[in-house]
């Protein structure tokens, strides 16, 4: 480690004399610092307009980032060489990687999310998740990683944080935020814990429309500040704003823009309904919650980042130039993909001119943002570093060991587990996935290998009628085990979880003396909507390493040792 770290150091000694003095640059350069544009790392042409769109907000805007969403492996090392040349200060390049490289970058694992890591009981393998994921992030040109995930999960039904939490208890959180924080930035890449102050009691998407978190300050030091508290202590370099109302922080009331002329603006949802709601002040336009929680009272220094601005929870209530102007009001120092960062940064640059911003405001942003672009590496890896250290089989087998050590036997009905082999097998998957691709394809492929007979697979979603699953029931009369693999989890953007009817329905016309054993691939909560279920595992999530752990476990390959890192209500 203290090689590595060695190495980490002098890396970021030698990139430190690239990065400018505030004072040299222009006011245009400035402004441009406190944007990071939004971007898929795809093949793109150098003459298409995907790519000179991506260019001029470099050259012309002088933006100070780009956050990279589903992506490819080597058209992001390539995009990122290609920008960082085309900027006169080096870019922050980020990306959400909650759940390893995998989460953004296709191709490669996609990790367990933090419920997942969190029920092995390990604080470990946060650390080791964290370090793992910068270096391959550091290999891609990405040096600003925007995780972990610091929310409390509260709320059952949340249909945003859930599974992306680590957990209800707000101290064990803490724990497992230090450990992700310390493994990121031990390899010179910037850590954010998000979404302050806390996004984990909230049983509204931010996608959508503005949640209120309606708490008192009390509840919110005992709870919701614990984990943040914790990044802090850990050094963590930037904290993520959440759009969410805290009456007890800034009861202000936020404005409702008309729909019209914010329904362009959200590519979440178009519901006038959903996303006129009233609420208190957006924490992430707040000062009371910027400028005098975070940086006065829990005495961050670092950077202050925005959740993306393009969210139904802050375009319902302000256009792209107020919700910038007041973000930097409040105290923020990078606006994360703005729905429009042109308006945007024409409005800064109106503010200042106007006297609504003091150039030295926006100076105090510069600064922090070029102080932590001094402290990371702007420098791409090598085709053949990335060829060899990305997704590595050493890397894969942390994800795997973390995978395995989930698995969490919440109920068991005596004599159903383990499975054997040569038992006839029916798989139903039941999905709230809007695609009709079977987000469980692994499951039935191992099944198989250890069958010494026919098995079959099913899959219920929201379209499945009470005609259609007829013949499922009928397969599962005829079986010996019907594995219900259950792929409801929280997913960004969606404003709900939704187990599908028809899954209750087959549920309740099995006999009562087949053996049932479900496994739930995302929320854990689901066990609620199914209750007579006796036999109940949780994977916690969809991803590949956790289809494999699951169904090793359930033979009897693997112990089951994970810990519920939640309370499932009334049961």
């Amino acid at each position: 480690m203290r090689v590595t770290l060695s190495l980490s150091l002098l890396l970021l000694t030698a990139c430190a004399t690239t990065v400018p003095r505030v004072e040299q640059l222009t006011l245009d350069e400035k402004v441009g610092q406190l944007f990071a544009y939004g971007a898929h790392a795809r093949f793109m042409n150098e003459d298409s307009a995907t790519y000179a769109e991506l260019r001029r907000q470099v050259r012309e805007n002088h933006i100070g980032g780009v956050i990279w969403f589903a992506s490819n492996v080597y058209e992001t090392a390539m995009l990122t060489r290609r920008l960082q040349s085309e900027s006169r200060v080096p870019l922050l390049m980020s990306a959400d990687l909650e759940a390893g490289v995998g989460m953004r970058f296709i191709d490669t694992t996609y990790w367990p999310p933090a419920m997942a890591v969190a029920a092995t009981g390990d604080p470990q393998l946060a650390e080791k998740q964290g370090r793992i994921s910068a270096i391959e992030a550091r290999a891609l040109g990405v040096n600003h990683i925007l995780a972990p995930v610091a929310d409390v999960n509260i709320d059952p039904d949340n249909p945003v944080i859930n599974a992306r939490s680590f957990g209800e208890n707000a101290e064990s959180v803490g724990r497992f935020v230090a450990a992700f924080v310390r493994g990121v930035q031990s390899e010179g890449v910037l850590a954010t814990a998000k979404h302050f102050p806390g996004h984990g009691d909230t049983h509204v998407d931010t996608h959508r429309s503005l949640p209120v978190l309606g708490v008192d300050r009390a509840r919110l030091d005992r709870v919701e500040l614990v984990p943040f508290r914790a990044a802090i202590d850990a050094g963590v370099a930037s904290v993520m704003v959440g759009h969410l109302g805290v009456p007890a922080l800034d009861p202000t009331p936020a404005p409702v823009r008309p729909h019209e002329e914010s329904a362009e603006e959200n590519p979440y949802t178009k519901d006038a309904a959903e996303t006129m709601r009233s609420g208190t002040m957006p924490a992430s336009v707040s000062r009371p919650v910027i400028t005098d929680l975070l940086r006065r009272e829990l005495g961050f220094d670092g950077l202050v980042v925005s959740d993306a601005f393009d969210m139904g929870g802050l375009v319902a209530h302000f256009d792209a130039g107020e919700a910038a102007l007041r973000a930097i009001e409040a105290g923020t120092d990078v606006i994360l993909k703005s729905s429009d960062t042109d308006a945007a940064i024409r409005a800064v640059k109106e503010a200042v001119r106007s006297g609504r911003l003091s150039e030295s405001r926006i100076d105090e942003s510069v600064r922090r943002i070029l102080r932590a672009k001094a402290r990371v590496r702007s420098s791409v890896g090598t085709d053949d570093e990335i060829f060899r250290g990305v997704d590595s089989n050493a890397h894969r087998a942390v994800a795997e060991e973390i995978a395995q050590r989930a698995i969490t036997l919440v109920r068991t009905e005596s004599g159903v587990l383990p499975l054997r082999e040569g038992q006839r097998v029916v798989t139903i998957v039941v999905s709230d996935f809007p695609e009709t691709v079977n987000p469980l394809s692994r499951i039935e492929g191992e099944i198989r290998k250890r069958s010494k007979v026919q098995t079959s697979t099913f899959m219920i979603d929201s379209r499945s009628r009470a005609d259609d699953i007829a013949p499922f029931v009928e397969a599962a009369k005829n079986a010996d085990v019907v594995l219900l693999a259950l792929a409801v989890r929280a997913a960004s953007g969606a404003g709900h979880m939704r187990l599908p009817d028809a899954a209750r329905m087959f549920v309740a016309q099995l006999p009562r003396e087949r053996k049932i054993v479900a496994v739930s691939f995302g929320s854990p909560y689901l066990l609620r909507e199914l209750p007579s279920l006796q036999t109940y595992v949780c994977a916690y999530g969809v991803q590949p390493v956790l289809q494999v752990a699951a169904v090793k476990a359930i033979y009897g390959e693997a112990p089951i040792t994970g810990t519920l890192p939640v309370t499932i209500p009334g049961l």
